[in-house]
């Protein structure tokens, strides 16, 4: 029996053009799993400490590699909880472009932000057209509390909207197909 590896899924769903993401945390979860594609399935990684959990969907762009080669990460903001593994389309809405890493050392670690699209009319299933400052605020300090909390310096260095978004995807579908060419 053919195993599939739900990472080697294209980044694009080719018939809406939306993001493929994979749910690896729910919406109020406080449990985050990391998939690992060596064994094809999902791992406890880490839990949160109790009062703590994750206020969207948690989850990775499909084949693709962010700076801390990792695929990309993407939360999705629903009113509904997913499952892990669960395959999303998304609408991007922007990007919470950041650097992350312990010790001082800090590597490239973007946070993509979209809403979940309708898997029969590819439409959003929240009307959102932009990121809420507020709510870009508050993602902002939910990873840096996330981030303190293992010992890891999270720094936000900006939000990005419009092309950006899609030139951060670009670029990680780029890094993830240098990274099997070799």
């Amino acid at each position: 029996m053919a195993v599939r590896d739900i990472s080697r899924i294209p980044a694009v769903d080719k018939s809406s053009g939306a993001p493929n993401v994979i749910v690896e945390t729910p919406k109020g979860g406080r449990t985050k799993f990391k998939y690992d594609e060596k064994l094809n399935l999902f791992k406890f990684d880490k839990a949160l400490p109790f009062g703590h959990s994750f206020p969207f969907q948690f989850g990775f762009l499909t084949s693709t590699l962010g700076g801390d080669g990792d695929p990309l990460d993407l939360l999705v903001l629903s009113d509904e909880p997913a499952f892990v593994g669960c395959l999303v389309l998304g609408k991007l809405l922007g990007a919470l472009q950041a650097e992350q890493g312990p010790n001082g050392t800090k590597v490239r670690n973007d946070r993509l932000i979209a809403v979940p699209v309708d898997a029969k009319t590819y439409k959003p299933v929240h009307p959102a057209k932009k990121l809420d400052t507020s709510l870009v605020s508050d993602i902002t300090k939910l990873f840096v509390s996330y981030n303190q909390m293992q010992g890891k310096e999270f720094k936000p260095l900006g939000t990005a909207g419009g092309k950006r978004e899609m030139e951060i995807v670009q670029q990680g579908i780029k890094r993830a197909r240098e990274k099997t060419k070799a």
